[in-house]
């Protein structure tokens, strides 16, 4: 939650239009209000400009200079107003303060400072960080200052400070992902929560642990460790990342590109990391427990996993990481967690992976975005290499996370090479499949749901975490009530809610539990529902169908891709904006 961008040295002297180019990028992280701080050329004081809304076809006109900062916000603290909008200024004028994260302890802060005749402008926690910072320059240096005021907030915080009088900015990082970008050949340096803000101009990087801070100054870019206060060495990495990964092109929603490109990406995952899948699958075949773990997607991504396993022999148990924390005291070191998120910031993962770790267990991150916390707490680290994903709703993500599961329960069956047949198998045949052909009939049928008010969806083993995942992406990008539900629950109270017309998904694959999900689908046609198959084979229980692939347990790919392309077409016909939901981050970065 809440996009950081800063830029020094901009070699346009226009570092506010570069840092509202940048923040645009990051839009996803949070899009409640907006704001940059400038230095201008040849002024006395910092200028604001800041607004509530969002960024998207937003100009600002604030003047010429080489150094600013900027904010895109996802209300924590205070309602969406222009005074709550970052950057927040001291007193003087002459620092200005951005944040991502909640300071716990401002309150107290906050009456201290009011004592000492401090005004405040706004109802944010950020704001007490500018003023704590005022207090301390009076009696030592700028970085120092910022350091100590840093490490005395309580929460997972990142900030970033520009100073007028030494044309720097200072940030530091716990909990909260910052990270540098350093242009060498125009000696320009910049600051981002993320990648893409920046990778127009560079992409080599140090992504910052918990625990250090930096300097942007003219000339250089120095680390820090913020406990010590002691320079550390800069390591800079070059990504492989492209420019054309973080932009539209030519689709009218990052979603719909995200989504298409699993055509690629979910074969690009089977390509990589069989070094280290295999391990994990050889630590499970030495009677290690194996434990997956996520949040929202990632939980169903897991949930997925254990069926994987299962399939394999394998008994495993998969929690949402916001439940998982009773259960870690049965973790020990003979216990595997499986970490997946997209962003590896997850806040509940990683305190649930953390409890783990303390027990002794051996960490596995299944990660998509490089960089991250749960890399640099992860035994093993298994990057997923989807690429950049802009829309804050999941999609190239999740189904190379599904693959990398996939792929490890093969191992564990010694049929790796097998499995990553299927999977290249599974990609040859989405791309005869994924077509316009496709997507007039999901648009056909997003037309006729538009006024719908409930949608209720059924699946049985592998197609239950599928019929999870597909309701998430209905609710996540049209805003529609969608609920899933096991297939065998439906008796037990939930076909109550079936009435004429009721719109009713089934999920299905060519297995050996086919019969007993149609005759869920006759029950609920009995009752009048409208009854939507999403299966590879035609039925008499069907009203619908959209066809799928026949690809065995990989089959849930693509009944998963019909839900994503749903929920893309429902919520532009519902007037949603599908690639920044409401109320939704990309990166749930706070409990």
């Amino acid at each position: 939650m809440c996009g950081i961008f800063a830029v020094v040295n901009d070699k346009t002297n226009n570092a506010a239009q570069t840092v509202l180019t940048g923040l645009k990028k990051l839009e996803y992280r949070g899009y409640d209000s907006w704001g940059i701080a400038i230095k201008p050329t040849d002024a006395t004081s910092l200028q604001v400009d800041k607004h509530i809304g969002k960024i998207g076809e937003a100009e600002t006109v604030l003047p010429e200079g080489k150094i600013a900062i900027g904010h895109t916000r996802w209300a924590t603290h205070g309602g969406v107003t222009n005074n709550n909008a970052h950057p927040h200024l001291d007193c003087t004028g002459k620092l200005a303060v951005i944040h991502n994260g909640i300071v716990e302890n401002y309150l107290e802060f906050k009456e201290e400072l009011l004592k000492k005749g401090h005004k405040f402008s706004s109802e944010t926690d950020t704001e007490v960080i500018a003023h704590l910072v005022e207090e301390k320059i009076k009696k030592q240096n700028l970085a120092r200052a910022i350091f100590e005021t840093f490490n005395s907030l309580v929460g997972s915080n990142a900030i970033g400070v520009i100073d007028f009088v030494s044309e720097t900015i200072v940030a530091c990082r716990n909990g909260s992902p910052l990270v540098v970008g350093v242009d060498e050949k125009n000696q320009q340096y910049f600051l981002g929560s993320d990648v893409p803000a920046f990778l127009q101009y560079t992409n080599k990087v140090h992504f910052l642990d918990d625990g250090e801070g930096v300097v942007l100054s003219k000339n250089n870019v120095k680390l820090f460790d913020l406990k010590t206060g002691q320079e550390k060495e800069l390591k800079l990495q070059q990504l492989d990342w492209k420019l054309e990964d973080a932009e539209k092109a030519g689709y009218p929603h990052f979603l719909l590109k995200e989504i298409n490109e699993q055509k690629q990406t979910i074969l690009k995952t089977s390509l990589i990391n069989k070094k280290e899948i295999e391990k994990i699958a050889g630590m499970i075949k030495k009677d290690y427990k194996i434990i997956l773990t996520g949040c929202g997607t990632a939980s169903y991504c897991a949930l997925a996993g254990k069926y994987f396993l299962a399939d394999a022999k394998i008994e495993s148990q998969a929690y949402g990481a916001y439940e998982f924390s009773p259960f870690t005291k049965f973790c020990d070191d003979k216990t595997i967690v499986l970490g997946i998120s997209q962003s590896g910031e997850t806040a509940d993962t990683l305190i649930a992976l953390r409890l783990a770790k303390k027990q002794g267990a051996h960490i596995v991150a299944v990660v998509n975005a490089r960089g991250s916390t749960m890399e640099r707490l992860a035994d093993t680290v298994i990057p997923v290499g989807a690429g950049p994903e802009i829309a804050v709703v999941t999609t190239k993500a999740f189904t190379s996370q599904l693959t990398v599961l996939y792929l490890l329960s093969q191992a564990v069956k010694n049929n790796y090479e097998e499995g990553q047949k299927q999977v290249k198998k599974l990609s040859e045949i989405l791309y005869q499949w994924f077509n316009t052909n496709l997507e007039e009939k999901i648009v056909n049928l997003a037309k006729s749901l538009l006024n719908q008010e409930h949608i209720y969806l059924i699946g049985k083993h592998l197609n239950y975490p599928a019929t999870l995942e597909f309701a998430l992406k209905l609710k996540e990008a049209s805003y529609l009530h969608a609920e899933p539900f096991a297939a065998g629950e439906l008796k037990h109270g939930v076909i109550t809610l079936i009435q004429k017309g009721t719109p009713c998904f089934v999920l299905a694959s060519n297995d050996d539990i086919k019969g007993e999900i149609l005759s869920s689908a006759a029950e609920l046609k009995a009752r009048g529902g409208r009854i939507i198959g999403i299966a590879p084979f035609d039925s008499t229980e069907f009203d619908e169908i959209i066809k799928t692939p026949d690809l065995a347990d990989l089959t849930i790919f693509a009944n998963i891709i019909v839900g994503q392309l749903l929920g893309y077409y429902l919520g532009v016909g519902r007037g949603a904006d599908p690639d920044k939901p409401r109320n939704l981050a990309k990166s749930v970065t706070v409990k």
